[in-house]
């Protein structure tokens, strides 16, 4: 099968770009994966009865909850026994590597297995020591990822956006925000609290890469996109290995190497 993303796109000049970003360390890409990929990707992205509903899930600092659909690759966090369980059971929102268009189930032994990317990663984010995990999202009219900062043992993330002009109009919102100047103590702020934003476009071939610090402040306004229309994503979540210790099945295969 072809590749999936531009060698042209990961070099480590693009890498370094996230340490000249202002606030934290971030980036927006175009055109990292190629055009027949992003075609491909986007035209067999899971249907919706794939994913799992998230309706006022209780977040750790009291931030507005984030009302979505989510769809896990192989192990949920919101099913872990202990500290995952967010009462939450049962199989749905998960789905295993057999059970995905074989387009998907390439691009994601790429991001898992290819040299090129890995090193592009380690260059951005400063380290070798982090696994991954991938997830699904779709927002729908009125969902909303209010300002937050990404649980500690997440190293970064790297972003992959599957919509276009065609589906998705400027005007819906959906834009992610990349958040700067925090003005107040709490951890739970709103959007008018930050002296600065930056908004990234989501549509035609897309991608947001940034490292998770103390600083990392991110969100995303309520969308106002109509009943049927979908804001659609990919998350590749680079975490310490430490949090996979205990058990978790497959560790070594979700080494990024």
């Amino acid at each position: 099968m072809p590749r999936f993303l531009r060698d042209s796109a990961l070099t480590d000049a693009e890498a370094q770009r996230l340490a000249t970003s202002p606030a934290f360390p971030w980036a927006d890409f175009r055109q990292m994966l190629t055009d027949d990929a992003f075609a491909e990707l986007n035209a067999t992205f899971p249907p919706l009865t794939a994913f799992e509903r998230h309706d006022g899930l209780v977040r750790s600092h009291g931030q507005r909850p984030h009302d979505r659909y989510y769809l896990a690759y192989e192990t949920s966090i919101y099913h872990r026994q202990g500290k995952g369980d967010y009462g939450l059971t049962g199989d749905t929102g998960n789905t295993t590597h057999d059970r995905l268009p074989d387009v998907w189930q390439a691009f994601i032994e790429e991001l898992k297995t290819d040299e090129t990317y890995r090193r592009f990663i380690v260059k951005a984010l400063g380290t070798d020591r982090i696994v991954t995990r991938f997830a699904w999202h779709v927002g729908t009219t009125g969902s909303e990822v209010s300002p937050h900062l990404d649980a500690r043992d997440k190293v970064g993330t790297h972003i992959f956006y599957f919509n276009t002009k065609e589906d998705w109009r400027e005007e819906w919102g959906g834009s992610i925000l990349a958040l700067d100047g925090k003005q107040v103590p709490a951890m739970n702020p709103d959007f008018g609290d930050f002296r600065g934003e930056v908004a990234m476009d989501i549509r035609d071939n897309r991608s947001f890469l940034f490292k998770n610090t103390a600083d990392a402040w991110h969100g995303v306004r309520a969308l106002t996109c109509p009943a049927n229309s979908y804001r659609r994503l990919f998350n590749v979540v680079f975490e310490t290995p430490d949090k996979r210790r205990g058990g978790v099945r497959g560790l070594l295969d979700r080494v990024l190497r």
